[in-house]
């Protein structure tokens, strides 16, 4: 699938950060194919340059929100010194190529860890991290504190308090005091019987206030949270655990086609094809053919991707496989070398299928 990547020089030489976005797969276990446009040896590996295709697992994969950040060390910066783009694939395990683009690498220092024999110089890399480590100085004792010493006993203060004067004696004798209290008593008593007992027609009973009823609370329903939703691999993986059939992950693929959800076709393609499934080696290949019209799903060709599946399929004497397959190798493409001879012999065997395509392809091929 497309993605967007760049890349970012550190201050330290030979360092950087390949930060990729729109591609959602976990850091862990991510591989990378980095590929240069010129000379015989264009794919990376760890020892150097070589012919065949090689996967780089970075030390260090980390995700901020939507962007993956690969951190690339010397061993890749310094062999990548003077080149102007490159390649990229990602490949997530179990999974797959999931993401692919081209990338401007940018000028940065070298830390001259990669030698000219194409060797990674272990040696070099020991030698400038001794170069960096500061020496420790030493710092000078801080004095002790001083002997603890209690604290000198304070002396006690009282207030010294005035005598409470005590208030004179009334003059009024106490048993004037004690009828007039007799009085009030004896007042109060015939007023009660007076009115209470012998008028109790006007005596109103007053009722308690009735209780207010308690109000009914309503409980607040709690909004349920939708789960997220899925990813396609992960969609795809629900599906291939219920261990269906090659001929149902073909039909599969194909409704998918139809409704243009590309990455979940090519998941089920795939899964399909590596069961040796004829006709769904016939639809992988088509991602990768270089000739298909337009595009599937916005991969980069690949012409021997594309050879690869159509040839298992041609092998199967599918007549459609037999005639793309030579198509291919007649024109070539995306890094596949034309090959006339081959893509005769194929065109031959898909027109005696009766393919009438094939028939004219023949007749197209030069004498």
């Amino acid at each position: 699938m497309p993605v967007r990547a760049s890349v970012v020089a550190l201050p330290e030489p030979g360092h950087a950060v390949l930060r990729v976005s729109e591609l959602d797969a976990a850091p862990e276990g991510l591989a990378l194919s980095i590929q240069r446009q010129q000379g015989p040896d264009v794919h990376l590996a760890d020892d150097g340059w070589r012919r065949t295709e090689a996967w780089l697992i970075p030390a260090e994969v980390g995700r901020k929100g939507d962007v993956l950040e690969f951190h690339l060390g010397p061993e890749i910066c310094d062999r990548l010194a003077g080149i102007a783009t490159i390649r990229l694939r990602v490949k997530e395990p179990d999974i797959g190529v999931v993401g692919t683009t081209v990338v401007a690498w940018p000028t940065m220092l070298t830390s001259g860890a990669a030698g000219s024999s194409g060797t990674y110089d272990d040696t070099v890399r020991l030698k400038r991290m001794q170069q960096q480590a500061a020496p420790i100085e030493e710092s000078e004792p801080e004095p002790l504190p001083p002997p603890f010493e209690p604290p000198k006993p304070v002396p006690e203060l009282r207030a010294a308090r005035e005598p409470t004067p005590v208030p004179p004696r009334s003059g009024f004798p106490n048993w004037a005091i004690a009828l007039i209290l007799l009085l009030i008593v004896g007042g109060a008593g015939y007023g009660y019987y007076y009115y209470f007992e012998r008028h109790p027609q006007d005596v109103v009973a007053t009722a308690p206030p009735a209780p207010s009823p308690t109000p009914i609370l309503t409980p607040t329903p709690t909004p349920i949270s939708k789960p997220p939703p899925k990813s396609v691999r992960d969609t795809v993986a629900d599906y291939l655990a219920t261990k269906p059939t090659p001929e149902a992950m073909l039909a599969k693929g194909r409704d998918a086609l139809k409704a243009g959800d590309t990455a979940t076709a090519f998941l089920v393609f795939r899964r399909a094809a590596e069961t040796g499934n004829p006709a769904a080696q016939l639809e992988l290949g088509t991602f990768y053919d270089p000739l298909t019209q337009p595009a599937r799903g916005g991969f980069a060709p690949e012409g021997a991707r594309a050879a690869d599946w159509y040839e298992r399929a041609a092998l199967a004497g599918v007549p459609e496989a037999q005639r793309k397959l030579g198509l291919l190798l007649a024109k070539g493409g995306a890094g596949l070398p034309a090959d006339p001879a081959k893509a005769k012999t194929w065109l031959q065997q898909a027109a005696a299928q009766n393919d009438a395509d094939a028939k004219k392809a023949l007749d197209a091929l030069p004498k």
